[in-house]
C-alpha cells in the first residue's frame, strides 16, 4: 500500500493562511492609520477654523466695546449740556419773569384801577389794589385771563373801602405764571420746558378745571 505524506502540504496551507491573515491585518492597520490621519487632519483644520472665528468675534467685540464707551460718553455729555441749558433757562426765567409780568399788567390794566401791591413768587402772582367800581375789577380779571402768560386768574375778594371820602372797591386776586423753581437733577432734564423757546401756560384758566 502506497502512503502519501500530507504534512508538507498542510504546513504550506497553514503558512499561506498565516500570510493572508498578516496581509489582511496589515491592510487593516494601514487603513486605520490612514483614517486616523484623515480624522486628525480634519479635526486640526476644524479647530483652526473655530479659533479663527473666535479671534474674529473677539475683535468685533472689542470694536463694540469702544463704540459703547463712546455712546456712554456722548450720553453723559448730552446730560451735562441739558442740565446747563435748564439752569440757563431757570436764570433767564427768574431774571425776565418780573419784567414780563409788569409789561403784561401795564398792557391789560384798565383805567380807574390802582394796584397797591404786586408780589410774584414761585410761579404765583398776587395783586392787591382798588377801583372806582367792582365791575371794572371784574373786567381787569377777565383781561388777565386772556393773557397768554398768566393762567388760573382768581378774584379772591372784593370789599368796600373809604379813602379820603371816596368809596372804593378794594380787591385781591391771584394768578399763575410759568416758573422754573429749581435746576433739574442730572439725567432728569427731559421734561423741562425751555422758556427761551416759548413758555407754555402751566394750567387751564379758572372756571375750566
Amino acid at each position: 500500500m502506497i502512503r502519501i505524506n500530507l504534512l508538507p502540504v498542510r504546513e504550506a496551507r497553514r503558512v499561506a493562511r498565516l500570510r493572508a491573515q498578516g496581509v489582511y491585518l496589515g491592510g487593516a492597520v494601514a487603513a486605520g492609520i490612514v483614517i486616523s490621519l484623515i480624522i486628525s487632519m480634519w479635526m486640526t483644520a476644524r479647530i483652526a477654523h473655530e479659533r479663527k472665528l473666535v479671534a474674529v468675534r473677539e475683535a468685533e467685540l472689542k470694536k463694540l466695546e469702544v463704540i459703547q464707551r463712546e455712546v456712554r460718553r456722548f450720553q453723559d455729555d448730552q446730560r451735562d449740556i441739558e442740565q446747563k441749558l435748564a439752569t440757563i433757562d431757570q436764570i433767564e426765567a427768574q431774571r425776565t419773569g418780573p419784567v414780563r409780568i409788569m409789561d403784561e399788567l401795564s398792557m391789560r390794566i384798565p383805567q380807574r384801577v390802582w394796584l397797591t401791591k404786586i408780589n410774584a413768587s414761585g410761579g404765583v402772582l398776587v395783586l392787591e389794589g382798588s377801583s372806582m367800581d367792582a365791575e371794572i375789577v371784574a373786567d381787569f380779571a377777565a383781561a388777565l385771563e386772556d393773557s397768554t402768560m398768566l393762567s388760573r386768574v382768581d378774584l379772591k375778594e372784593t370789599r368796600l373801602e373809604e379813602n379820603d371820602g371816596l368809596k372804593l372797591s378794594a380787591f385781591k386776586m391771584t394768578a399763575q405764571y410759568p416758573y422754573l423753581s429749581a435746576a433739574p437733577e442730572r439725567g432728569q432734564t427731559k421734561g423741562v420746558k425751555s422758556t427761551r423757546r416759548g413758555a407754555p401756560k402751566p394750567a387751564a384758566k379758572a372756571g375750566q378745571e
